[in-house]
Parts: C-alpha cells; structure tokens; sequence
C-alpha cells in the first residue's frame, strides 16, 4: 500500500515572524505544512506537501501576496517531486514502540513488541500529525500523564484539532472518559476515527470534521472537564473564550503547538478568562501549557 505517490514539495525561507501566517493559509490546500522556527533565529523554513504539482507561477504570485500581508519580502522557493516511496513501510520500520510517560506508541509492525496492550497506541504512517516523535505532541502526553496523576479524572474531553486522535486515544485509554476529536481536515479525521477502532478505542470516541469548537460535534457534547489542543500560538489565543466556554468549571485545558517564545502571550490570552496556569513544561524550544478554568462559574 502507497500512501504518498505522486506528492510534490514546496520549500522556502522567510522572516520567523511570518512563518506561522504562512503556514496557517497555505495549510488549507496542503496534505501537510511544516514550520520550524527556532528560537533566536532570523528565519524560519517552510515546507508544504501537495498532492499535485504547483504551478510555478500561481505559487509565486500567492507567495508574493502573503509577504505583502505580512510586509515582508516575497520568498524564493523550490518546487520538487517526493521520492517515490513505500511510506507506511518506511515509517513503520524507522518508527519502534515509543515509549511516552505511560503510553507505548508503536507502528502495525512492531504490535507484538509491546506486551502492555492495555497503555499501547498503534499509529501508522498517514497524512494526520501525531505520532508521539514531535515534541508537542510528546509534551502533552507527558502533561496529561501529569495531571492524571495529581488525581485528575475526565469524565468528558475534546480534542481540538485530533490530527491522528493520539490525545484523545490516550486519554481514552488511561481514564474510559468520553471523547470527542476534531479537525479541519476531513481526512484526518477519517484517520483518527480509524485509528480509534484499531485501538478498541472507538466506542468511547467520536470523531469528525469541522472548525474547532465551532463544529457541531464539539457543541453538542459540551461542556467538558479536559481540552486538548495541539495547534498555533495565534489561534490558541483567538480561541480562549471559546475554551473557557467550553470548559466546566475546574476543568483543565492542556494546550501546545508554541514556541517558548509565545507561551507568555497565550498564558495572558487565557489568564484574561480566568483560566489559571497550573503547568509549564518546555520541551527544547517548545511549551506545553496545562491550565485550570476557575471553579466559580462566571
């Protein structure tokens, strides 16, 4: 089975402060767009994963309108075809049981090295972001385990923006709490449902397409004891009312995807709907942020 045949790459640089804009609006016609940003650099790399060729021009003049958005420069960019490969056996092979707090997270090849089926995940190779090796996803793993130890347990939670469903299959997993799981793309979320079922996981999940706390899924099961949500820096922050909204009171938000250099700014974002950080890791140049919704109901 080939899930990546004919896939084209798009790379460029650009000033680090623009990264993320660009990553958001040329994610919405991408399978996949990375961004990475280290701290105390200039430039920040982009990479954006198509199913077909870009046309050179159309991708020039919409490069071009994003940097005058964001005033900065237009950047050079290469467009090149992706190996041809076999990416399920690839990423299965190169990907042996992940150990994270826990959880075991592991290839379809590598099942029978895990003997703990009841704290183990079976993830392939797909489109959807979540394998447990990125240091945002591992970072809330390792903040859920934090919370679930102090005594913590979710009846109730939402993951926004599920990618493969790893947060949520995880918190199914350790609590039997209800979840539900939610992504832009459809097709991603088509994944994380069956990945939800590989793992035995499915009875206590659903899963679906739609915009955040938006989609009619997520309003429909509100409100919630624990959130999840491993995106952007700047979306968390648009997002914080909508989190307090759908938080109950004492609920917990475990929230990712930013940089160490924006934790101060979504800590504020929140903090201004009584939501009181009760937890900071940083994983190299990432943060992980786990915060409490204040027990009045205001």
């Amino acid at each position: 089975m080939r899930l990546r045949q004919n896939l084209w790459l798009l790379n460029f640089s650009l000033p680090a402060e623009a990264a993320e804009f660009f990553g958001d609006v040329l994610g919405e016609g991408a399978v996949a767009v990375s961004v990475m940003a280290p701290p105390r650099k200039a430039l920040a790399q982009v990479e954006a994963i198509y199913n077909f060729e870009p046309d050179n021009g159309e991708t020039a003049m919409r490069l071009a309108l994003l940097a005058a958005a964001c005033g900065v420069g237009a950047p050079a960019f290469t467009i090149r075809p992706s190996p041809d490969l076999d990416w399920l056996k690839k990423v299965a092979a190169d990907f042996p049981p992940l150990r994270i707090a826990r959880w075991t997270v592991h290839g379809a090849l590598h099942r029978g090295k895990v003997q703990n089926r009841l704290r183990a995940l079976q993830i392939d190779a797909t489109n959807a972001f979540g394998t447990g090796e990125h240091p945002t996803t591992r970072g809330c793993l390792l903040m859920l385990d934090r919370v679930l130890t102090s005594g913590f347990r979710p009846r109730r939670m939402a993951d926004i923006g599920c990618g493969s469903g790893i947060l949520a299959m995880a918190c199914v997993q350790a609590t039997r709490c209800r979840a539900v799981g939610v992504d832009l793309d459809p097709d991603s979320a088509q994944i994380a449902a069956g990945n939800a079922r590989v793992n035995g996981l499915g009875w206590k999940m659903r899963v679906g397409a739609g915009r955040g706390y938006a989609a009619a899924l997520v309003r429909r099961e509100a409100p919630y004891d624990l959130i999840m949500a491993n995106i952007f820096a700047r979306p968390l922050c648009r997002m914080a009312a909508d989190s307090k909204r759908n938080l109950r009171p004492g609920g917990i938000a475990i929230l990712s995807g930013l940089l160490t250099s924006q934790a101060n700014m979504v800590i504020a974002a929140h903090r201004m709907q009584s939501l009181a950080l009760i937890g900071h890791e940083k994983i190299g140049e990432w943060s992980v942020l786990a915060l409490r919704r204040s027990h009045r109901a205001g």
